[in-house]
């Protein structure tokens, strides 16, 4: 799948740069995402998202 290529070259490249304080914000980023596309963008799922961010 094209996602999962993504999520590889992005985790390979902040290993690669040693920017491992990015990680957390890849990985909340990658987490909403996934709840988004899970979700199919969902009324009841915005109101978390918003509160997020």
């Amino acid at each position: 799948m094209k996602y999962g290529q993504t999520l590889r070259e992005l985790i390979r490249h902040f290993a690669h740069r040693e920017r491992y304080l990015l990680l957390p914000l890849l990985l909340v980023l990658i987490l909403a995402g996934g709840l988004l596309l899970m979700s199919g963008g969902l009324s009841y799922v915005a109101p978390l998202v918003y509160t997020v961010f």
